[in-house]
């Protein structure tokens, strides 16, 4: 009986040393989890700031370039209004003096065949239509608006009359 106890007992303990063998291997292997779950959870925590940075960084990229772009668009369409609102106004002048031109020649030709000056045909004119009796309030509109647009023709082809005359 003494050495079914012993190898009972040698059983037992090569079974203790056995279960201490797995029990430290486990803890082993729970210590190595715990080491690499806490560096996962540091690289998971440093790549979300590093997205969230990347993130932030091309917003802010976003925003300013868009800022940059409507600037440049605002300039260049500010560009483009000045050089129409040249040429608009030098096609003006253009038009303004062929007008005038035409006007002194119409005048010059009519100086010839009669003695009374652009004014006073733009004056006569005026009594004229003073005369006429409107029958209707479009044709009374009609009549002021010549009368309006023959007076300041008037005024603005007489400083010209007086320099011309003053050439002859």
């Amino acid at each position: 009986m003494g050495t079914e106890e012993t190898e009972h007992d040698k059983k037992k303990q090569a079974s203790q040393k056995d279960r201490n063998q797995t029990l430290e291997n486990l803890m082993s292997e729970i210590e190595t989890i715990r080491v690499s779950l806490k560096k996962r959870k540091t690289d998971t925590t440093t790549l979300k700031i590093l997205f969230y940075t990347g993130l932030a960084v091309l917003l802010l990229g976003f925003i300013y370039t868009n800022q940059t772009l409507q600037r440049a668009q605002h300039r260049n369409l500010e560009s483009h209004i000045s050089l129409l609102q040249g040429q608009v106004n030098q096609t003006m002048l253009l038009l303004e003096k062929k007008l005038h031109k035409e006007i002194l020649d119409l005048d010059t030709k009519l100086k010839g065949t009669s003695s009374t000056s652009f004014h006073d045909r733009i004056q006569n004119l005026n009594n004229a239509l003073d005369q006429l009796e409107p029958q209707a309030t479009s044709i009374s509109s009609l009549i002021e608006r010549v009368k309006r647009t023959s007076s300041e023709l008037s005024r603005l082809v007489e400083p010209e009359n007086l320099e011309v005359e003053d050439l002859h």
